[in-house]
């Protein structure tokens, strides 16, 4: 039993509490809940979403969370023939069936609430049944077919074209949530399967990192021109050993907490330098408008109201710099602004 914090608020709730069959099943249970969730709170969570479905178990591990620790907890499992256990400080491997899950669910809400940040919670029943759907490496078999020997059926490909808009939304949202699940686990295993834990050198605080950009919205038109790294970014907070916040340029509407899976370690080269060195601005006396930097490249345009806009790469600045701008910002870049309209047939 554990948790996955610090997700973007959806409904009211930004964390979810992950509860894991550690015996033959392996079944999971995701239930929406609130990073300072008391006690009492854990425990009416387990009541509703697990007893009533499993009934008690035999023994419950956790964390050392403030609501594992406390003495209504201990009591309540006392009473009810229950044994506890708590995982070894900073060794969490004695929770590691729940750990896991905790990675593939962490990936998958990700994958969701980067583009849909305050949806996810009405959507972890699909994540949950994706989950319990698909075949554990370890017994060969789904959590479903070991529970109830049958495998149940998935919302798959629509047999016919709904008539209501919400009907198709609906449609939609459940098919999402199913790929993005299943494409979680595979990057998550892929992703685990990479990692060496006795040479690998953890994330800390203040290290600067580079951000997969796989499934990121950024100020693009194509997918073709984003890079599959962007940054350097710096942590500024460690959420959990898989889990850091990034300081992101201001104008990036995303949530920025990340799963380990999507940082690599941004290392100096001798090609690099020190780090990106940002230059100054190019002194233009002439200019109304303060000051400017020197343009690389126009990579894209599009068209907002009566106005177009240039995506511009600026000189010695990382590609999560570039940005959207109008064509009066772009007056010491005639000759690149021309030779893109030359090229693009705009007039």
């Amino acid at each position: 039993m554990d948790y996955i914090t610090d997700l973007p608020e959806s409904d009211g709730f930004n964390a979810v509490q992950v509860v894991v069959d550690h015996d033959v099943s392996k079944a999971a249970v995701f239930s929406p809940c609130t990073k300072n969730i008391t006690a009492e709170g854990a425990m009416d969570i387990l009541q509703r979403d697990v007893y009533r479905r499993f009934g008690l178990p035999a023994k419950v591990i956790s964390d050392r969370g403030p609501q594992f620790i406390s003495k209504a907890f201990k009591e309540l499992h006392n009473s009810l023939g229950i044994e506890t256990a708590l995982s070894t400080a900073y060794h969490p491997q004695t929770d590691g069936e729940t750990e896991r899950v905790n990675q593939e669910l962490d990936l998958a809400l990700w994958l969701y609430c980067a583009n849909n940040p305050e949806n996810w919670a009405k959507l972890l029943p699909q994540f949950e049944f994706a989950h319990n759907q698909r075949t554990h490496s370890v017994t060969g078999k789904s959590p479903f077919e070991l529970l109830y020997g049958f495998q149940p059926e998935a919302a798959g490909t629509v047999r016919t074209t709904p008539k209501h808009p919400s009907t198709e939304q609906r449609l939609q949202s459940l098919q999402e949530a199913r790929e993005n699940t299943i494409a979680a686990h595979a990057q998550a295993t892929a992703a685990m399967s990479r990692r060496l834990p006795a040479a690998q050198v953890p994330l800390k605080l203040g290290d600067k990192v580079l951000l997969d950009t796989k499934n990121l919205r950024l100020p693009y038109v194509s997918r073709k021109l984003i890079p599959k790294r962007v940054g350097p970014f710096m942590i500024v907070k460690v959420l959990g050993p898989v889990t850091f916040k990034l300081k992101l340029p201001e104008k990036w509407k995303i949530h920025p907490v990340f799963h380990a899976a999507l940082l690599t370690p941004y290392h100096t080269t001798k090609e690099h330098g020190p780090d990106y060195v940002r230059p100054p601005p190019i002194p233009t006396p002439e200019s109304t408008e303060g000051a400017e930097w020197e343009v690389e490249a126009i990579l894209s345009h599009r068209t907002r109201g009566t106005q177009k806009q240039y995506l511009v790469a600026w000189k010695g600045w990382p590609a999560s710099e570039n940005s959207w701008e109008p064509e009066r910002h772009l007056k010491n870049a005639q000759s690149i602004l021309r030779n893109y309209k030359k090229r693009h047939k705009l007039s």
